[in-house]
């Protein structure tokens, strides 16, 4: 999946902490990852980036600055981990290009859904290839959902749940162990956080960053 990569602190010679995956937008230049991920804090040199399909040192699609951060303020003030989701603006390429129109992207879906086959891609902090995986996303609560597959550590945080109709119905928050990865189920507050993230709501949303080189790229102690 070329929609699917690393966030790097700064380019891809620094570190990689977490996962994002090009979710569709009408601006074309849109990522989702987990809210605790992009949480105000340490700033790199060179602000946050994202380099899709990542993989032995190489960013095949380049690497593309954060412009803009939205987090729901429940996660962003309270650290809810039921709102622990983020989406980011990308600016474009040196080409003028957005990133949709040059990896593609997944579409998503805050219908609810769970308790099906998902496909889960994450990119663990210390390895220079991405981990994927299949299994079943499973119901604990009302708010959550688990994911049972082994050798999800960190950096992992972030990585989309893509059912088989190619949705994006998760996003891996944590979890007890490596072994056992959890999301929030994706519902209206997504729905919402996404609207504003496109220009189509007001209000209730945060910017934790308002310019490709101010962007906070830090991993709080929730989650991977």
């Amino acid at each position: 999946m070329a929609f699917a990569g690393a966030l790097f602190e700064g380019d891809v010679t620094g570190d990689h902490f977490c996962t994002a995956t090009v979710v569709h937008s009408p601006g074309r230049n849109l990522i989702v990852t987990a809210g605790h991920c992009l949480l105000a804090g340490r700033i790199g040199d060179g602000g946050a980036s994202f380099a899709p399909a990542y993989a032995d040192g190489r960013a095949p699609y380049g690497t593309w600055k954060i412009a803009e951060v939205f987090e729901d303020p429940r996660w962003a003030n309270g650290k809810n981990d039921d709102y622990d989701l983020a989406f980011a603006r990308l600016a474009p390429d040196a080409s003028g290009r957005t990133i949709e129109d040059v990896t593609g992207a997944a579409v998503l879906d805050t219908t609810g859904r769970t308790d099906e086959l998902v496909t889960v891609t994450g990119y663990p902090s210390d390895r220079k290839v991405a981990r994927s995986c299949l299994s079943r996303a499973v119901r604990l609560s009302a708010t959550e959902q688990r994911f049972d597959c082994a050798d999800f550590p960190g950096g992992t945080s972030g990585s989309s749940w893509i059912a088989a109709d190619g949705k994006i119905i998760g996003v891996l928050t944590g979890g007890d162990t490596d072994d056992v990865s959890t999301s929030t189920i994706l519902t209206d507050y997504a729905a919402q956080l996404y609207a504003r993230a496109t220009g189509g709501g007001t209000g209730g949303g945060t910017v934790a960053g308002t310019g490709a080189g101010t962007v906070a790229a830090t991993v709080s102690g929730t989650g991977r």
